[in-house]
């Protein structure tokens, strides 16, 4: 079986010591680790970008379908 330490990696960043209350504070009240806010928040914006890239590229068929919405996209393919 493969050690945890080896999937994972430290990485140091900077930011201003007033986001860093706001995530200290926020990980408190929910009852989690900075790291686990960290991590999230980071999926959640690579998942927002990698979508983006997804709907720009289907652009021009959306538009010729008359998708222009997430929900018209529920609608057509849900």
């Amino acid at each position: 079986m493969q050690n945890n330490r080896n999937k994972t990696e430290v990485l140091s960043i900077s930011m201003p010591k007033d986001l860093t209350r706001q995530i200290r504070r926020f990980a408190q009240e929910s009852e989690t680790t900075v790291s686990q806010v960290a991590k999230t928040a980071i999926k959640s914006y690579l998942l927002r970008r990698q979508w983006k890239r997804v709907q720009d590229s289907y652009a021009p068929v959306f538009k010729k379908l008359g998708i222009k919405t997430d929900e018209d996209v529920e609608k057509y393919f849900g």
